[in-house]
């Protein structure tokens, strides 16, 4: 294989194709080595259903003595789980039945580009749904739903925009689903996620706006905040993301603003106060 060939990303995850190692949003994932020969396999094509033979000589070298569709299927689930993906309702891995299984093909558009390009199809309904976290810890899931009920307060007050309320989707169950999926099921043109991943003492916030139609992503930013202090700051996440998704969705808005200047630079963003030295700002990708 080429040592120079780029990482492949999909999504919030980057795999690189000569080590086979994954990364979300920038941290490194555990992942075994027959889930990583998986995912590459089926990332080579996107859209292309590999067969379950296929499958079986990519994975076990000839003469292999093994229980193969026991093994295989072990090998699926393991992969589904770190990727936060659902069997039965696919947003990355999709099997098809009595086949095998293939990689669903997902539009890599920066968001800046996307933004710009698609203001004449205009979004007119939007879905926030609750931001989760993969440690399942309630505090952070107090704090996602904070979040979500104050941006949904603020996008509710759009001319022209149709916002769910949170009363309508705090229940809604959307770990690993696909945004297309579910934006059809609530009836919206554009779904808003997020996911809080906590590394050490750090806490990582994504957040997007998924287009339904193609499943584009339209906007997206990446926060990072001092866990320890991340209830006093949920309601300044909340403004920065409102602010960014204000100036998408909008349809006065002519140019996305810094949601705030710093002097000296119209791109850094950075919130504090005399309380702590805590901070929030965006993340570089792949940082």
């Amino acid at each position: 294989m080429n040592q120079a060939s780029p990482p492949i990303r999909f999504g919030v995850f980057e795999l690189d194709q000569k080590t086979g190692e994954l990364r979300k949003q920038g941290l490194r994932v555990r992942l075994s080595p027959q889930p990583s020969q998986l995912l590459l396999f089926l990332l080579e094509t996107p859209g292309r259903t590999r067969s379950r033979q296929e499958l079986q000589e990519q994975l076990w070298p000839t003469n292999t003595f093994v229980d193969f569709d026991h093994s295989l299927n072990k090998i699926v689930h393991a992969l589904r789980e770190t990727l936060g993906d659902s069997a039965t309702n696919p947003r990355f891995i999709e099997t098809v039945s009595g086949q095998g299984y293939r990689f669903i093909p997902i539009p890599q558009q920066p968001s800046r580009r996307a933004s710009k390009s698609r203001v004449s199809q205009k979004i007119e309904s939007v879905a926030v749904l609750p931001f989760v976290t993969e440690s399942g810890e309630p505090e952070i899931a107090f704090i996602g739903s904070q979040i979500t009920s104050q941006v949904i307060e603020v996008l509710s007050r759009i001319s022209g925009i149709r916002v769910l309320a949170y009363s309508t989707i705090k229940d809604y169950k959307r770990q690993g689903a696909n945004p297309q999926l579910v934006g059809k099921d609530l009836d919206v043109g554009g779904v808003v996620f997020g996911e809080f991943v906590r590394h050490k003492s750090d806490l990582f916030l994504h957040v997007e706006l998924v287009d339904v139609a193609d499943g584009a992503q339209l906007w997206g930013v990446h926060l990072k905040q001092d866990s320890e202090h991340a209830i006093d700051y949920s309601e300044q996440v909340a403004k920065v993301i409102s602010r960014q998704l204000k100036a998408i969705l909008s349809v006065d808005q002519i140019k996305v603003l810094p949601t705030i200047r710093k002097p000296g630079s119209s791109v850094s963003r950075k919130v504090s106060d005399n309380k702590s030295n805590s901070i929030l700002y965006p993340v570089k990708k792949g940082a």
